[in-house]
């Protein structure tokens, strides 16, 4: 008995000593601090969406919503230029003939006139800003049961709002039935037209996943997850932008170049050559323009253009001072303009080009143009 009350004092001033002794503060502790930062996997970045950007950006938001980037890519069931084909009868021309419209729940739908079947074809997604054009995409299979996109044979115009033949399909002819309603698009060919007019966007089995349609903010500065988390939690966040610490005028135009083109997407006998096509492509021109070889890396596509704004919100006036800014009289850095230094630059050395259908372009080959 004696021994079991000894037991129980010994366990009673173990607990008292160990209730009385003092608490190691946070500030002398030799305990690793707790983590306060998200694990790696929550910081992964994801997409938030152009309105979040415009809870801190509004200026840059309202511009963009201006712009034809915000306006590339739409479920034709959507589309208010889709719906000016909707009763409409168009010649596409022989031997594919004469087209009919019509809409359903699911979007846009185009028959031939002289099919005796009477089956309709899904025109599913509209591409383009409407600044010169939009054409129709549908992902249909092919033989082989692959995805194979189909570029609708007809596209709206922006030129006296008008319909007429998307560009590149004068002359060809259809091999199968969905041929009918447009050229074949096919593997990088057909990624490439969804990658461009999205944010965001996989086709998988003909359907489009993690669809972010448009080219928004995240198309260039990338998911913005993690920077909102941030910005959030402090008035003074990271700054987040387009690339790297080394980002350059190079970075720029691959990027801008990924979509707009560089001279790798061409025929080294077309790069020599530059046919008026080649104004389509601006970085194209900007990159053989003596603008862009003297600049010494300098010169880019935002020496004169907000990314976040359209490009035709800009007044002539503007660009010209921004030619006039580098071209000034009296220094040996820049030649200026014998014949008119103040004035009148884009309209002599980037002239605007008209195309088929009326799209026009201006050419970014910076130079006395031949005809002059």
């Amino acid at each position: 008995m004696g021994r079991l009350i000894f037991v129980v004092i010994a366990i009673a001033l173990v607990v008292i000593a160990l209730l009385l002794r003092p608490m190691d503060s946070p500030s002398n502790s030799t305990d690793p601090a707790p983590e306060t930062t998200a694990s790696p996997a929550s910081l992964t970045p994801t997409f938030v969406g152009r309105q979040v950007c415009g809870e801190c950006h509004e200026e840059n938001f309202h511009l963009h919503s201006k712009s034809g980037h915000a306006s590339t890519f739409v479920n034709t069931r959507d589309s208010d230029i889709a719906k000016k084909f909707v009763g409409k009868t168009l010649d596409a021309g022989e031997p594919y003939g004469l087209l009919e419209y019509s809409m359903d729940e699911n979007g846009l739908r185009v028959k031939r006139v002289d099919d005796p079947s009477n089956q309709s074809f899904p025109l599913e997604f509209a591409l383009g800003s409407g600044h010169n054009a939009v054409t129709f995409l549908s992902l249909v299979s092919d033989a082989d049961e692959d995805t194979l996109g189909i570029e609708h044979r007809v596209s709206w115009f922006a030129a006296d709002d008008h319909f007429g033949l998307t560009p590149g399909q004068i002359g060809s002819s259809p091999t199968t039935l969905a041929q009918f309603f447009g050229n074949s698009v096919q593997d990088e060919h057909m990624h490439a037209c969804v990658n461009c007019h999205t944010t965001s966007g996989k086709i998988i089995d003909k359907n489009i996943v993690d669809l972010v349609p448009n080219v928004n903010c995240e198309k260039c500065h990338g998911p913005g997850s993690e920077h909102v988390r941030q910005a959030r939690l402090s008035n003074n966040p990271p700054p987040f932008s387009v690339g790297n610490d080394d980002w350059n005028a190079e970075s720029e135009l691959q990027l801008c170049g990924d979509c707009h083109r560089l001279p790798i997407d061409f025929p080294p006998k077309q790069l020599r050559e530059y046919p008026r096509l080649m104004a389509r492509f601006q970085p194209v021109g900007m990159l053989r323009s003596q603008c862009y070889l003297q600049s010494r890396g300098k010169f880019k596509c935002t020496t004169c253009h907000n990314p976040h704004q359209a490009s035709t919100a800009k007044s002539t006036e503007a660009y010209v001072n921004d030619c006039v800014q580098c071209h000034t009289e009296n220094t040996a850095d820049h030649v200026a303009c014998p014949v008119s230094p103040q004035t009148g630059c884009i309209e002599c050395h980037m002239p605007p080009l008209r195309f088929e259908q009326g799209m026009t372009f201006h050419d970014h080959y910076i130079r006395v143009h031949p005809e002059d």
